[in-house]
């Protein structure tokens, strides 16, 4: 038998009970449509955490100093500590093996780090970072804000903001900054505009550059951290405590260091190396280390991790309706098969085959399942549209339409495979009827 004649007998056999098989097709829709909306909803929030992830550095290494604690036991205390031990014994009968930890100076990134890492061939680019608080005034209303010092020359290209208006700092800029876009719109009464002036601490500066506001659903979020104005970091010192200079030797301080590899280096290897250079030029070890090195490359894989877990849970549990739906579709085969018995013999008795017949209720199977999956891909697609808008609305952001290829194949695949398991046995009944007894059947 033809397989355009089989087709079109096992639409004949949709066709022909309506109701029941729209009623079958329902339980498919709603499995369909909970596995598609929570497939595409994690895959939109998985892309929009990491795109706020990475809008924050996702790719940069930060190199933070970092205060390291020496513990020694009270035993070893020295002799010179006596007075202090006989004064203090009744505590030691309370705890004789407590512990005293010992914090060093604090310590500093300096230009001596800087020159370490320069020597590292991985490093592309290496910004350095002095962050202040200052008073902005602007017009006669004023605010307190929080300034970042940067490298000119390479902070453009190592940071993941974008310049909406104007431009970037560059080489050789003086009593010029950048700021955020949320402090041009949105901090004072009047929008702050392109080469007007502000005062930070009392200073003069020209505003030569406005970043662009953060994308995506979380955009906000993002916007809500780090700094608001940006300058040359030479410029930070005039800012210290007013009128007065800063001293001369906190003058080359960093509060942070942010590197970036090249692309084709191998990031692990040079995370590896950056830490042990590093220890070399300061003179500690691993335990006494006085610098943390920071990589947002692991936290993005493990957000990534965890809500590819969440969502897969979340579909297991929607899935269960799909269960639910697969008896439904056994359920009208089964019917089905002793509907047409006498038809399944006649068409037995003229020639057809036992696979034949199987094909007729497997197609059947399969209608039913991919109607009940295209049905409640939309369904569940939609679905996901409304929830976002309400929360676009609800955030202040643009609605972003989202859709997950993946969620439809699956989605797609899942609804035939149902269709064709649920139908299987059904149809191997079918096939096995003996045409005699099935033209005998009433």
């Amino acid at each position: 038998m033809k397989l355009a004649k089989i087709l079109k007998i096992a639409l004949n056999m949709v066709k022909a009970n309506k109701l029941r098989s729209w009623l079958t097709i329902i339980g498919v829709i709603i499995g369909i449509a909970s596995v598609m909306a929570i497939i595409t909803t994690g895959d939109y929030f998985q892309e929009q955490v990491t795109e706020t992830l990475e809008e924050l550095g996702g790719d940069v290494i930060t190199i933070y100093p970092s205060t390291p604690f020496l513990v020694s036991s009270e035993e070893d205390v020295g002799e010179g500590d006596s007075t202090t031990a006989e004064t203090d014994e009744g505590s030691e009968n309370d705890t004789s093996a407590s512990m005293l930890f010992e914090s060093e100076t604090e310590p500093e990134l300096t230009m001596m780090d800087i020159l370490t890492l320069r020597r590292i061939r991985a490093i592309e680019y290496i910004n350095v970072n002095v962050d202040s608080g200052a008073e902005l005034k602007f017009g006669s209303e004023s605010t307190s804000i929080w300034v970042r010092g940067v490298d000119p020359g390479s902070w453009p290209k190592i940071t993941k903001k974008k310049v909406g208006e104007g431009r970037m700092l560059a080489p050789g800029d003086r009593e010029v900054v950048v700021i955020s876009n949320e402090l041009a719109k949105d901090t004072f009464e009047r929008e702050i505009r392109l080469n007007q002036m502000i005062l930070l601490n009392g200073r003069s500066y020209r505003v030569v550059g406005i970043l662009a506001k953060d994308g995506g659903l979380l955009g906000s979020v993002g916007g809500s951290f780090g700094a608001s104005v940006y300058m040359p970091y030479q410029e930070v010192n005039s800012l210290w405590n007013g009128d007065e200079e800063m001293p001369e030797r906190e003058r080359d301080v960093f509060g942070s260091i942010e590197i970036k590899v090249y692309k084709e280096a191998d990031y692990d290897s040079a995370l590896e190396e950056i830490k042990s250079k590093l220890r070399i030029s300061r003179k500690v070890t691993e335990d006494t280390q006085d610098f943390y090195v920071y990589s947002p490359k692991e936290d993005i894989e493990s957000v990534q991790k965890l809500i590819n877990g969440l969502t897969a849970f979340l579909a297991f549990i929607a899935g269960i309706s799909l269960l639910v739906g697969s008896t439904g579709i056994a359920n009208t085969m089964f019917t089905s098969v002793l509907e047409k018995t006498k038809e399944i013999g006649i068409m037995k008795a003229i020639g057809a085959k036992n696979s034949d017949i199987m094909l007729i209720f497997l197609c059947n199977a399969a209608m039913i399942g991919l109607v009940g999956g295209i049905i409640g891909m939309l369904l569940g697609t939609a679905a996901v549209q409304v929830i976002l808008f309400l929360i676009s609305i609800k955030m202040n952001v643009p609605f972003e339409f989202a859709l997950s290829l993946k969620g439809t194949l699956i989605a797609t695949l899942v609804s035939i495979i149902v269709g064709l398991v649920a139908g299987l046995v059904p149809a191997k009944n079918a096939s096995e009827l003996k045409p005699v007894d099935a033209l005998r059947y009433e």
